[in-house]
C-alpha cells in the first residue's frame, strides 16, 4: 500500500507557527495518528490510548508537561479531560512560544468544548477529513477557492481528473485505509464492517453509556437514506420511537463526531418563505453506499438515490477544497416554499456563492433560471453549476459550469 502526503500537512505546520497549541480533530480512522508523526517525527510522542502514556500523565498532568521544553504531541487527547487545564497552564507559561503542542482527537463532541472552554485564544483547531479528490489522485489543491477570495472566477482550461477517478472516489470514498485497499473487496467490505462496529461498540459506548445502542444503530441507517433531502425530526421520532429531543441529540452525536454534516438553511437576507429543516449527509461517500448496500458501480449508479448521493459528495468535496487552504466556509441549502431550491450555498470570507449540483450532463432552464433569481436578490457575482459535463464553460453571464472532473 503506496503513502499518500495529506495537503494538510501545510497548513498545519503554517497553524503551528501561528499557535501555541494545534489540535486536530477528525473522525476515526481519517490518518490523525499517521499525520502527527509526520508532522513532528522527532517529537516526544504519547498516544492516551495506550494505558502505560495514559497511566503516566494521568499521575500528574501538570508535573507531566513541566518536564519538556520543546513540542509534545499527544494522540487521542479526548481520552483525558483534565488535561486540557493544564496544557493552558503550560502555555501560558510560555506565551510567546509557538507550536508548544499538537493534540489529536476524535469521535468526542465533549472534546470541542473542553477546547474552546479551556484553550481559547491558545488554539487553533483542524478538523481533518478523509481523503478529498485532490489528495485521493496526488494532484495540488484546487486554486479556484483562491481565485474567490480575489473576487474572481476564472474557468479551468483541462480537467484534473478523468471520470473513471471521479466514480472510484464516488463509491469507496475518502478513508485512507479503505480507499488505498479498494481493490481487495474483500478487505473493503471487511474494513467498513469494523469501522462501523467500532464507531457503535467503542466510540459511541464509551461517550455516551445510556444511549440506547440498537435505536442508535437505527438511526445511523436513517441517515445514510436521508443524505440531500429535508430532515424531519417528527418522522425520524416516530421511525425510531423516541422522543424529538433525543432525535436531535442524536444528530448532535453524529455531527460532533465527524460522522455526519448538517447542512441548515440558508435564511440570510432572504425576501421569501423558506423552508427552515436543515439537511445533511454522511461525511464519507464509501461509508454511505456501504450501509445502504450500494457497494459496487452497478448498484450505485442503477440506486434510485444516486442523484441525491452524488450531491452529497460534491457537498463534501467542494467545502474541503476551501478548507486546504485554511479558508473558513460554512454550507448552507435553500428551499422557498413554492419549490424553489438550490443545492448549497457557501458561505465565507467572500461573497456567498450558490452552487448547483447535478449528476447528467446538463441543467434545466427552469433550474438556471432560479439560481439566477438568488444572484440577483443577494446580488452577488457567481453562481457554479457542478455536474459532469464533458467542458468547463460560462452558461450565463454570471454563472459558470465547472464540471468536478475539472476542478484544478
Amino acid at each position: 500500500m503506496s503513502r499518500i502526503k495529506r495537503s494538510s500537512l501545510k497548513s498545519i505546520a503554517y497553524l503551528m507557527e501561528k499557535f501555541p497549541l494545534v489540535a486536530i480533530l477528525g473522525a476515526r480512522q481519517v490518518g490523525k495518528t499517521t499525520l502527527l508523526k509526520e508532522l513532528r517525527p522527532k517529537t516526544p510522542f504519547f498516544d492516551l490510548e495506550r494505558s502505560e502514556d495514559f497511566a503516566r500523565i494521568e499521575r500528574g498532568p501538570d508535573f507531566f508537561l513541566q518536564q519538556f521544553e520543546g513540542c509534545l504531541v499527544i494522540d487521542e487527547a479526548q481520552m483525558m479531560p483534565a488535561l486540557f487545564n493544564a496544557l493552558r497552564v503550560r502555555i501560558d507559561q510560555r506565551r510567546d512560544q509557538m507550536g508548544q503542542f499538537l493534540i489529536s482527537g476524535s469521535s468526542s463532541p465533549e472534546l470541542l468544548s473542553h477546547i474552546t472552554e479551556s484553550l481559547a485564544g491558545r488554539v487553533a483547531i483542524f478538523e481533518l477529513p478523509p481523503f478529498g479528490l485532490h489528495e485521493s489522485w496526488e494532484r495540488p489543491p484546487s486554486a479556484l477557492p483562491l481565485k474567490l477570495l480575489e473576487k474572481k472566477l476564472e474557468l479551468p482550461q483541462s480537467p484534473t481528473f478523468s471520470k473513471e477517478q471521479i466514480e472510484e472516489s464516488f463509491l469507496y470514498g475518502g478513508h485512507p485505509d479503505a480507499f488505498l485497499n479498494r481493490m481487495d473487496k474483500k478487505f473493503f467490505m471487511n474494513w467498513m464492517e469494523n469501522y462501523r462496529l467500532t464507531y457503535l461498540r467503542r466510540d459511541i459506548r464509551s461517550l455516551f453509556p445510556s444511549l440506547n445502542l440498537s435505536a442508535y444503530q437505527k438511526f445511523l441507517t436513517m441517515l445514510a437514506e436521508s443524505g440531500g433531502q429535508l430532515l424531519n425530526y417528527s418522522e425520524y421520532a416516530r421511525s425510531l420511537d423516541v422522543s424529538q429531543p433525543t432525535v436531535k441529540s442524536y444528530f448532535q452525536i453524529a455531527d460532533g463526531s465527524f460522522f455526519w454534516r448538517t447542512l441548515p438553511s440558508y435564511e440570510k437576507n432572504v425576501k421569501k418563505r423558506v423552508s427552515k429543516m436543515p439537511k445533511g449527509h454522511i461525511v464519507d461517500s464509501g461509508i454511505n453506499h456501504f450501509l445502504l448496500q450500494l457497494t459496487d458501480r452497478e448498484r450505485l449508479y442503477s440506486s434510485r438515490r444516486v442523484g441525491w448521493l452524488w450531491q452529497s459528495f460534491v457537498t463534501d468535496q467542494l467545502l474541503r477544497m476551501f478548507k486546504d487552504h485554511l479558508i473558513p466556509v460554512k454550507g448552507f441549502h435553500y428551499r422557498t416554499h413554492n419549490g424553489d431550491e438550490i443545492d448549497l450555498i457557501i458561505q465565507g470570507p467572500f461573497d456567498p456563492l450558490p452552487v448547483e449540483i447535478k449528476l447528467g450532463t446538463s441543467i434545466s432552464t427552469k433550474q438556471l433560471k432560479v439560481l439566477e433569481k438568488f444572484m440577483d436578490e443577494h446580488n452577488l457575482p457567481w453562481g457554479l453549476v457542478i455536474n459532469n459535463a464533458r467542458k468547463a464553460c460560462w452558461l450565463k453571464d454570471r454563472i459558470a459550469q465547472i464540471p468536478l472532473e475539472w476542478w484544478g
